[in-house]
């Protein structure tokens, strides 16, 4: 899965799974734009990729802003001449704000579909005139297990997740014969840095928790000339969980 002479933009790369897909994309050769809403971290990231000798520039990037995104598209552009691969991670459950629908508040329910839902409609928006100018290039959006399934208290998350594989394969048949490849990965639980796993009740199948390198292992396969087959998929990552309830033996 070589991606010399690939230039590729990670949204949310300053987060767990967007940092790691970063350093993954430039291990195999691709130059990495790195984006996120913090600067300091995506510079960070962008720093220990240069520092391992890949190659990577740091974008402060806001996905809710169509302003912001259009202006890293165009720097990127401006810097390298073109865009290969489009990786939206940039996301967020919240978590420490989870409610059910009768308790949610407008203000939560919005932050989640803008960053969610609408960051990956705005930036596949804004790389696709450049893709189809070339001939070529990847997008995965990162949705989510809870997509299929649904949990308690994370509504407003797996709507806006569901309508990221939808959105997903409604611009797969728009833009698959300029031979551009659209699919999304959706993870199962994978736990933040300093998550507590004795915490996690057993989810899954394998009996084992996720790593953030569980789900850039698919990434970087489906934006790979492998992948060139593979249109408007949804790989689920999740050990099984969302198969549903273990039975007894």
């Amino acid at each position: 899965m070589k991606l010399a002479g690939k230039v590729a933009i990670v949204t949310g790369a300053a987060g767990y799974i967007g940092s790691t897909t970063a350093k993954r994309l430039a291990s195999n050769g691709a130059t990495v734009v790195v984006c996120d809403v913090n600067a300091e971290l995506a510079q960070a990231v962008a720093d220990e990729i240069t520092g391992d000798g890949g190659a990577a520039m740091a974008v402060e990037t806001d996905v809710r802003s169509t302003g912001s995104v259009e202006a890293m598209v165009a720097q990127t552009i401006d810097q390298y001449g073109r865009i290969d691969i489009l990786v939206n991670v940039a996301g967020g459950s919240a978590r420490e704000r989870a409610s059910t629908v009768h308790g949610s508040s407008e203000d939560v329910i919005r932050d989640i579909l803008d960053v969610n839902l609408l960051g990956v409609i705005f930036c596949a928006r804004a790389v696709i005139g450049q893709m189809i100018e070339q001939g070529s290039g990847k997008i995965v959006s990162v949705a989510s297990a809870l997509a299929l399934q649904g949990q308690r208290g994370h509504a407003d998350y797996a709507a806006a997740k569901a309508g990221v594989i939808a959105f997903s394969k409604t611009m797969a048949m728009e833009v698959a014969p300029h031979g551009i490849n659209v699919n999304c990965v959706s993870p199962g639980l994978v736990p933040r840095p300093g998550t507590r796993v004795d915490d996690i009740p057993d989810t899954n199948y394998l009996g084992r928790i996720a790593s953030p390198e569980t789900v850039s292992n698919v990434i970087a396969f489906l934006v790979s000339d492998e992948a060139d087959f593979v249109v408007g998929q949804n790989y689920v990552v999740d050990g099984g969980w969302s198969l549903g309830l273990k039975g007894r033996h």
